[in-house]
């Protein structure tokens, strides 16, 4: 009788470790897609203007907002790239460019 309970928690613990080695792999496979990607929506400058980037590529340009006009500050983080979670998000960043 002893051995017949051995056999049935030595198997539940062996289910159990299968289980939780599952749920580690899909959180380490959760977060390295979540850095590999942060977010998809990007201003940038483009020529003498500002482009909404979504996945590199170009869905709204900003012909109104010339780069000339903008602080030098300004001008170096549009050059690298402003990263945005949401298009509304980049959209109300614009409106501090779009005077």
């Amino acid at each position: 009788m002893q051995k017949i309970i051995n056999k049935k928690a030595f198997a539940l613990g062996i289910i159990l470790c299968i289980f939780l080695i599952a749920i580690i792999i899909a959180t380490v496979f959760s977060i390295q897609c979540k850095q590999e990607n942060p977010s998809s929506w990007v201003l940038q400058s483009y020529e003498n203007t500002v482009v909404l980037l979504n996945n590199g590529e170009v869905v709204e340009v900003f012909g109104n907002i010339s780069l000339d006009t903008l602080p030098k500050e300004d001008l170096k983080h549009l050059e690298s790239g402003i990263a945005f979670l949401t298009k509304e998000e980049a959209l109300l960043a614009v409106e501090d460019y779009d005077g």
